[in-house]
């Protein structure tokens, strides 16, 4: 298989342990029953027949099954379980957090009760606050984002409220907030958007890496430099939500909104002729599945913007990288995407889903994620104070304590995410020169007026 899906496959596999772990545990596989055959198994999970068997290979280990030669897979675990919390989970963080690890170190220490998953979307808010009103969730993961949309409909009361933790970084409690103040999910991990570059690739060129000194347009000079046959010089997640309002941000400032949108997007016009640039931009990849980490990992790209969650993406490269921060028009800012774990206020079981939040935020599992992730978890005294043990790992990787005071959020932007939902799909047209700047500015005008 090839090198630049083993990242997929890999959070594949996890998530097939835990699967059948869950469905182990909470009985619907019953002791002495077999699993489905292997041949089921990769049609179901979608992996290799290699990867299957490694996958069961865990679950043998973990006593849960045991191989009969010719036979088939035999559960060989009691269901022990007397209690059940349902957990929200946006799939990302199977690598972002090492959830996988996290939710069996859970298991081992409370056999007794059962964690079922629920795969949470993205960029549906109301569909996960629903699941919450209906009771379907106990506990869940939340982004900054989604927290965004809960308190513009002012729809934190679904959440338990929790304590502050001393050790937790400052600046990741506002943006979890209820609308009294008070805290409604704890901060889990987070990330600023940042670059990425090969050194190789730089160092072929005879270029300077970047630093915080830098705006768009050096950065933009050292593109064309980089620009070589069968490699682009940047990839971004263009339409992504946290990715282009960074242009708009930037190129505002702290002016007053209204009169500083024709200001703004000139950030954007900014990225719209560097995109169109020959050899600069993969345009024809900026839909769909496009992955700038996937590329950035298979040495077709050199620069790329993205997230501390998304170097997990380049664990074990074969080459040289760093990070930088991100360059600056006449404002230096980026943004920070974080992720909270909040307690359904509607949970039949809120005190044993409390405890299993409160395990999530734990220092045991903080830590464990410091080690073993390049995401940024939310207490403070880890993260200062132990380094991952990855190897190959870039030398600048605590830049973001440097670039702390530039972090803005989503809330920043100016507008509502349902309107900078419906300002993504304008902006698609305006990268294809299908509308102009004044359209763009009108469409935002507008949206900031409430009509």
């Amino acid at each position: 298989m090839a090198k630049s899906d083993r990242y997929t496959y890999q959070n594949k596999m996890k998530h097939m342990v835990t699967d059948l772990r869950q469905q182990i545990k909470r009985g619907t596989y019953a002791q002495g029953e077999y699993l489905p055959s292997e041949m089921t198994l990769i049609e179901l999970y979608g992996l290799s027949k290699n990867s299957v068997r490694q996958a069961l290979d865990q679950l043998v280990r973990e006593e849960l099954i045991v191989k009969v030669p010719r036979v088939g897979t035999q559960v060989v675990a009691a269901s022990r379980q007397t209690r059940k919390i349902r957990f929200g989970l946006y799939p990302s963080l199977y690598a972002e957090a090492e959830m996988e690890y996290v939710l069996a170190l859970f298991q081992k220490r409370h056999p007794e009760v059962a964690v079922e998953i629920v795969d949470l979307p993205y960029e549906h808010p109301e569909s996960i606050a629903n699941l919450m009103r209906l009771g379907i969730l106990d506990v869940l993961s939340v982004n900054i984002q989604d927290m965004m949309h809960v308190q513009e409909n002012g729809s934190t009361g679904l959440f338990h409220r929790q304590e502050p933790r001393a050790s937790t970084y400052t600046f990741l409690h506002g943006p979890f907030m209820d609308a009294e103040g008070r805290l409604a999910a704890q901060p889990f991990i987070h990330s600023p958007v940042l670059l990425a570059y090969n050194k190789e690739h730089l160092r072929e060129k005879r270029q300077f890496e970047p630093d915080s000194s830098w705006g768009w347009d050096d950065l933009q000079r050292m593109l064309r430099e980089l620009r070589s046959p069968g490699r682009y010089s940047l990839a971004l997640q263009l339409y992504s939500l946290n990715r282009w309002p960074i242009f708009l941000m930037q190129r505002r400032g702290n002016t007053e909104i209204d009169a500083s949108w024709s200001r703004a997007v000139e950030g954007l016009s900014w990225l719209r002729g560097l995109i169109h640039e020959d050899g600069m931009f993969p345009l024809a990849l900026a839909q769909g599945a496009f992955e700038a980490e996937k590329l950035f990992r298979e040495q077709k790209v050199s620069v790329i913007l993205t997230t501390y969650y998304l170097l997990n993406q380049l664990k074990g490269a074969t080459f040289e990288y760093d990070v930088a921060p991100l360059p600056h028009f006449d404002h230096g800012t980026t943004l920070l995407l974080g992720t909270g774990i909040g307690v359904s206020a509607c949970s039949k079981e809120r005190e044993l889903a409390q405890s299993f939040a409160d395990f999530l935020v734990s220092d045991e599992v903080q830590e464990y994620i410091r080690r073993h992730t390049y995401s940024i978890p939310a207490n403070r005294y880890i993260t200062e104070n132990v380094d991952p043990e990855m190897e190959g790992r870039p030398s600048r990787l605590n830049l973001h304590r440097e670039i702390a005071p530039l972090y803005k959020t989503c809330r920043d932007v100016g507008l509502s995410l349902d309107e900078m939902l419906l300002f993504r799909e304008r902006l698609k047209q305006y990268f294809s020169y299908l509308v102009d700047e004044g359209e763009l500015i009108s469409v935002l005008c507008r949206k900031t007026a409430g009509t």
